[in-house]
């Protein structure tokens, strides 16, 4: 392996600048925060306002003036995740942003062409790049695909940047009362998109539109690589944490089983609705939901929820996208698990996590 990379501490957000509307971090701005951008900060006062402040603290001032001195404030408790619910929304994200990437890593190999990630030290995911023939016979899969353009268009329009209010519909989740929720979720989305730019560079792959010229996408196509899909791997990212949520909530959800099928169905329907689009390759969603897959798992790990996380490798054959087939655990497909990875929790996201199920709880 050569060319060892790694965001270590992380400082600032700016170099993730550019990434634009459309595509899987279309959420994503300059600072690579998304939705997260000024979420939690107060707005800024009008010029009226901010006079009238000042005209009342020197109309009052004077009597707070003489008398004894109060006593010295109580300081915060240092290093503590317990300050994170007095921290506004985007610095909580930025929080989670820098403790999950601390430990990733990757390495690339120049003779194989492949790239492989790790966290903590131990390996968790390797991806070969496909050639460029398995890419071209994959043209004959995407045309069967875009009859379905006119169903799917209110779906792929509203899926262009995280989609998520499907999921929402699939946990009756509310703004009021799940905001930890949201927020859990929304985390969860920024870290697969900016893990999935990390592969997507080093592997380069071409869009379908710039190999065959049937495919014609039906919106714009993002400035990033086509392999892996980040829209599959934020949505199966999402989906093994919210199936881990459900199941550990089996006493609010008590059809779990159930709400854990539709979660899987919609991540692997969100992720088929980019080759519809005319966007991603079938084997771009494979390559996305199998390291979606280990994203959520250390996620939910990070959050106390188990300590191991299935590795995978994927060596690309020229094979369409089914859940069914994964399910099935078959090889030709060129998905192999491999050794599991061990990752340690976190106080932040341990304090994420119970946030959430306190809004599970029935007597608030």
């Amino acid at each position: 392996m050569s060319q060892m990379g790694g965001f270590g501490g992380f400082g600032g957000f700016g170099g993730f600048g550019g990434f634009g509307g459309f595509g899987g971090a279309g959420n994503l701005n300059v600072t690579g925060l998304g939705s997260f951008l000024g979420a939690g900060a107060d707005p800024a006062y009008d010029p009226l306002l901010v006079q009238g402040l000042q005209i009342t603290e020197q109309a009052i001032t004077h009597v707070a003036n003489g008398g004894a001195e109060p006593g010295h404030p109580q300081e915060l408790r240092f290093s503590s995740a317990g300050n994170m619910g007095l921290w506004a929304d985007w610095v909580r994200a930025s929080l989670y942003l820098t403790d999950f990437m601390r430990d990733f890593n990757w390495s690339v190999g120049g003779h194989d062409k492949c790239v492989s990630l790790s966290y903590g030290g131990d390996s968790f995911y390797t991806v070969h790049r496909p050639d460029i023939g398995v890419f071209e016979r994959q043209l004959k899969l995407m045309r069967n695909y875009l009859d379905q353009r006119p169903d799917r268009t209110p779906e792929i329009l509203t899926q262009l940047g995280f989609p998520t209010p499907y999921f929402v519909m699939l946990l009756g989740l509310q703004t009021g009362t799940n905001n930890h929720t949201f927020e859990l979720i929304t985390i969860t989305q920024v870290i697969a998109a900016h893990v999935a730019m990390v592969v997507k560079h080093h592997l380069a792959c071409r869009r379908p539109d710039r190999i065959g010229h049937q495919v014609m996408p039906m919106i714009p196509t993002p400035a990033h690589g086509s392999f892996p899909s980040a829209h599959a791997t934020e949505a199966f990212a999402v989906a093994e944490v919210l199936n881990g949520l459900v199941e550990f909530q089996s006493g609010h959800y008590g059809d779990y089983k159930k709400r854990q099928a539709l979660i899987s169905k919609l991540a692997e329907r969100i992720a088929v609705n980019r080759t519809v689009a005319g966007l991603h390759f079938p084997i771009d969603s494979w390559a996305g939901a199998v390291l979606g897959r280990a994203i959520g798992q250390i996620v939910l790990a990070k959050c106390g929820r188990g300590d191991e996380v299935q590795g995978y490798s994927y060596d690309a054959h020229d094979a369409d996208f089914s859940l069914a087939e994964f399910a099935k655990g078959a090889n030709d497909i060129g998905v192999k698990k491999v050794d599991p990875c061990s990752v340690s929790s976190s106080d932040l996201f341990r304090w994420l996590w119970d946030r959430v199920c306190d809004e599970y709880t029935f007597a608030r």
